[in-house]
């Protein structure tokens, strides 16, 4: 749960509040609990509960209707699978592969 958490803060904090962006970093990527999360914000225990709840909510939202977490599954996936089967695919097919994974930063080396 943590892993799908940080893994969607990546992709959509951006589209968070200020408040609940700095939330999630405290928690994320200093380890803070929710109580160090409240000193830390100057709110209760559970206001940094339920900033966080929110935050996880919004998050689980926007991939729902998004779903790049999932396309990007997905196309990690499919890079596998063409690295596992490079020798049996045209070398055609795997120049141009390699030119499309290099476009968007992926290794060429499929």
């Amino acid at each position: 749960q943590r892993v799908r958490f940080g893994e969607l803060f990546d992709l959509y904090s951006s589209l968070l509040t200020e408040k609940q962006r700095m939330a999630c970093e405290f928690v994320l990527r200093d380890d803070l609990t929710v109580a160090e999360l409240g000193v830390e914000l100057g709110m209760s225990r559970q206001g940094a509960y339920d900033l966080l709840r929110r935050a996880r909510e919004t998050l689980e939202e926007i991939e729902k209707n998004l779903k790049l977490g999932e396309l990007r599954t997905k196309h990690e996936e499919l890079v596998q699978a063409v690295r596992n089967h490079e020798n049996a695919l045209p070398e055609e097919f795997m120049t141009e592969i390699s030119g499309l994974l290099a476009a968007e930063g992926e290794s060429a080396d499929v």
